[in-house]
């Protein structure tokens, strides 16, 4: 839950207590709709304005249903490493609810602070939206961002370069030359390697995107200061490990090294009162 609505100004999602609501958007049309989730630990009560046949299978991959975290928790405790997984045996990776939006969170988030980048993902949002619902947005199109020049998001304290990354990229796919869902059917090498065709994306914004909106199970974000925080803490190491020493260290965790990843960042995460 807890990664659930990170932003608490976030005009696309809220979280009040154990009721977790957003807009997403369903179909070819990709047409926005209110998604209210009522979570308990034994029961996640669900609530859509419209009804779709894919809404089922897009709340089973916003919440990390489908991953398999007693796999990763035996894992983690036949390494002698149960620490890791201790107070949060089910912990799963929550997904964006749409590639596009994932896309757009990597490239925006990259090189500056984390309140900030939830400040230019809100301008952008209100660039390209309206409120939808409950005063929620639905999270932009790639036709919306394609539709914008590099001077429109100036004024939003875009870099000059992070605004051509943006749209260049949300070009391609309103053009067709990309399709981001299409890379869910890949094998992780070959949609690594796609994506690290654009401009704009690197190693650790890739894997972060194979990640939190692909669903690819095998990834780590090389570089990440969770992870090598995380790494020294739990194995009690002199320094942070650099990437060639990260590679090696979360080795172990294959096929699991995305939920080890996210165990990582909560390491050394205070527990929520």
């Amino acid at each position: 839950k807890r990664a659930l609505a990170r932003d608490v100004q976030s005009l696309t999602e809220r979280l009040d207590g154990n009721t977790y609501t957003t807009v997403v958007r369903l179909g070819q049309n990709q047409s926005p709709a209110l998604l209210r989730l009522h979570l308990s630990p034994a029961l996640i009560r669900v609530e859509i304005s419209e009804h779709a046949p894919e809404a089922h299978a897009l709340v089973v991959a916003l919440l990390g249903l489908d991953q398999d975290a007693a796999a990763f928790t035996r894992l983690a405790r036949k390494l002698g490493l149960a620490r890791l997984v201790a107070g949060r045996p089910e912990l799963r990776i929550t997904q964006t609810p749409s590639v596009f939006d994932g896309l757009l969170w990597s490239i925006i988030g990259q090189q500056i602070n984390l309140p900030f980048a939830f400040q230019l993902r809100r301008r952008l949002i209100e660039l390209t939206s309206q409120p939808f619902a409950e005063n929620l947005h639905a999270p932009p199109t790639p036709a919306a961002v394609a539709a914008l020049s590099y001077d429109d998001l100036k004024p939003l304290q875009f870099s000059r370069s992070k605004a051509a990354y943006v749209i260049d990229t949300a070009r391609l796919i309103a053009g067709g030359q990309l399709d981001l869902e299409a890379l869910r059917t890949l094998s992780a090498t070959r949609a690594e390697r796609t994506l690290l065709a654009l401009r704009g994306l690197g190693p650790w914004s890739v894997n972060y995107l194979m990640m939190r909106s692909l669903g690819f199970a095998d990834c780590v974000p090389l570089g990440d200061t969770g992870v090598t925080s995380g790494l020294h803490s739990l194995l009690k190491l002199d320094e942070r490990p650099d990437i060639e020493a990260t590679k090696r260290l979360m080795s172990v965790f294959s096929p699991h090294r995305s939920l080890a990843t996210a165990h990582l960042w909560q390491f050394n995460q205070p527990e929520p009162a």
